[in-house]
């Protein structure tokens, strides 16, 4: 995505997803001018909603579309919830799926409630907008752990997901489904498709 849009002559400026991350994006957003916001990554949403160790708080995600700024929503990564190290994880999520990203971070696999409370704040966030939305949704994976063969693979998750944001989002959002994985090379060729 980041070269297809330097190849159009654009300054791109990527933000990692981990609390922090997602507040600083915000903010840039709120105080400068901004032509687009591709968010791809919105687990920091499941985070704050379901005590995750990546909260951007309650207003992640709102500064793009409350300014009217163009953009394109993905339920990246909304397949895992982010905690500490395995051991604590197991503690903490007795009977999840959970992956060791590495010895200070796990993943804990995204149940079917919590991803209908995920797509429902997504689609809370799209009737906030002031400008144009479009919400792309990657059914082929939401994440690298979500893979054909993955630590978890879910595609139960990523229906419920897309059922419960069509029947909840606003007239006049467009949404469209991907066969494709997030990672894809055409999913990035959608994502700058939308913008277009």
């Amino acid at each position: 995505v980041r070269a297809g849009f330097e190849k159009r002559g654009k300054e791109v400026i990527t933000f990692h997803t981990v609390g922090s991350g997602g507040e600083a994006m915000d903010e840039l957003i709120r105080d400068e001018e901004v032509e687009v916001v591709v968010d791809l990554s919105l687990h920091e949403l499941g985070d704050h909603l379901f005590g995750g160790d990546y909260d951007a708080g309650p207003a992640r995600g709102l500064a793009a579309l409350e300014k009217g700024v163009p953009t394109v929503l993905v339920p990246g990564n909304t397949d895992f919830l982010v905690t500490g190290p395995l051991a604590l994880a197991k503690e903490r999520y007795p009977g999840r799926r959970l992956h060791a990203h590495n010895a200070a971070i796990s993943t804990v696999a995204t149940g079917p409630e919590e991803m209908k409370a995920i797509a429902g704040r997504v689609a809370e966030l799209c009737r906030r907008a002031k400008g144009p939305v479009s919400v792309l949704i990657p059914m082929g994976g939401f994440s690298a752990f979500d893979s054909p063969g993955g630590p978890l693979e879910a595609p139960e998750t990523r229906r419920v997901f897309s059922e419960t944001l069509r029947a909840n989002l606003p007239a006049g959002i467009r949404c469209v489904e991907s066969p494709a994985h997030i990672n894809d090379p055409e999913f990035a060729a959608s994502v700058l498709d939308a913008i277009d």
